[in-house]
């Protein structure tokens, strides 16, 4: 089992490239020149809402969780610890893959190809700093309708932008209130580094209403936010409008020792 862990030697975890697809490997993102100052004074910039569209045809998570193999569902476990936000879905082929968030470290495993083919399984993990883990739970009072490009801040600061891979990711942060969109995302202000997004989200559909439980992991090199959130939008109402009954978001520090 612990060949589905070799990336970690001497003590040292990295972390994955993230896949859109099974067979094609990803350059990584070059990274930006200039960092910032740790402190920034400026606001984030604010998504709009994009569509999130569902796929009947995909199993839940838990469905896909239950794919993966046992050894490597419990070493996973035992690598992130505590349980924060975690998800697996399954890619074209069928081979499933995992994210789990947990108090020791922000896990991934995926599928390993040979000849084309999933075979086996491999986790990667970066680790949790001790102590710099932090939570927090919002009352998800509805956005402003309009809310403009920046969250409320200082009268004339810069607005900070992010670069998001993939750039879909603007358009999930863009369904969460105004100040749990800067909360995710402040934390790599100083890195001047592309943030990597990964996401998951299930839909209800109801006569009067739809349901959404939605998980997505903002991160870097050097620092990790994840959130865990539950919202109900009526019939016809704006992704503004929403009703939220349940927000949780965490903030760490990641490293490689």
């Amino acid at each position: 089992m612990d060949k589905a862990w070799e990336q970690e030697f001497a003590g040292r975890d990295r972390m994955p490239q993230r896949r859109d697809r099974p067979p094609a490997d990803r350059t990584p993102a070059d990274r930006l020149p200039a960092a910032r100052a740790e402190h920034s004074a400026g606001v984030t910039q604010i998504h709009e809402p994009g569509a999130l569209p569902v796929d009947p045809a995909v199993p839940a998570r838990e469905g896909c969780w239950e794919l993966l193999p046992g050894d490597v569902r419990a070493k996973t476990l035992e690598k992130a610890g505590r349980s924060l936000v975690w998800w697996a879905r399954v890619y074209d082929d069928g081979a499933p893959f995992a994210v789990v968030f947990g108090d020791r470290g922000l896990c991934r495993v995926q599928p390993v190809y040979r000849n084309g083919r999933a075979e086996e399984h491999r986790g990667e993990r970066a680790r949790v700093e001790p102590g710099s883990l932090l939570s927090r739970s919002f009352d998800g009072r509805p956005a402003q309708a309009g809310g403009g490009a920046a969250a409320p801040g200082r009268p004339g600061a810069p607005v900070e932008r992010l670069v998001l891979d993939p750039p879909q990711a603007q358009g999930v942060l863009g369904h969460f209130p105004l100040d749990v969109q800067d909360f995710l995302q402040r934390p790599f202000l100083a890195d001047r580094r592309t943030v990597t997004a990964e996401w998951y989200y299930e839909e209800t559909v109801e006569p009067s209403h739809t349901g959404l439980f939605v998980l997505l992991c903002l991160s870097t090199d050097h620092h990790v936010t994840a959130i865990e959130a539950r919202r109900t939008l009526d019939r016809g109402a704006t992704p503004d409008r929403a009703r939220w009954q349940h927000i949780t978001c965490h903030q760490a520090r990641l490293t490689l020792r």
